[in-house]
């Protein structure tokens, strides 16, 4: 739906774009939120189980790999202003960032489905999860 916005307002690039584009926003983003929390939160617990480690230090690097998205994102609109004009950056910047988010979506799956391959060795000293008596 992003993408699709996206597309809709690069074509267009006229109020109506805009208002298509929020509406697909506004219908997008509960279903990414209902898609993309419980993969994130099964990627933290098998993570902080097989390290033993903490799950604040993965959900400190998920918000700090969100920042590093926003920040591309700004410098991919800054570089299409200065190679291009502003005109160019409104229209190419949102669409080039939603397929980027489309090209994830294979990644989410693959996660969600679970690793095809063999579990990683645990660390050393690591005796596995607790078990409840």
């Amino acid at each position: 739906m992003f993408f699709l916005g996206a597309v809709i307002n690069a074509l267009l690039f006229s109020a109506v774009g805009v208002l298509i584009f929020i509406g697909c926003l506004v219908l997008a983003k509960p279903l990414l939120d209902l898609a993309y929390n419980p993969i994130e939160m099964q990627v933290v617990d098998a993570v902080s189980r097989i390290e033993v480690r903490n799950e604040y230090a993965y959900f400190f690097n998920h918000e700090f790999g969100l920042f590093a998205g926003r920040f591309l994102g700004c410098i991919l609109f800054l570089a299409i202003v200065h190679w291009g004009s502003g005109v160019a950056a409104l229209k190419y910047a949102l669409p080039v960032i939603a397929l980027f988010q489309l090209l994830s979506v294979p990644v989410a799956g693959q996660i969600s489905r679970g690793p095809k391959l063999a579990r990683p060795a645990p660390l050393p000293g690591y005796t596995g999860p607790a078990e409840d008596s």
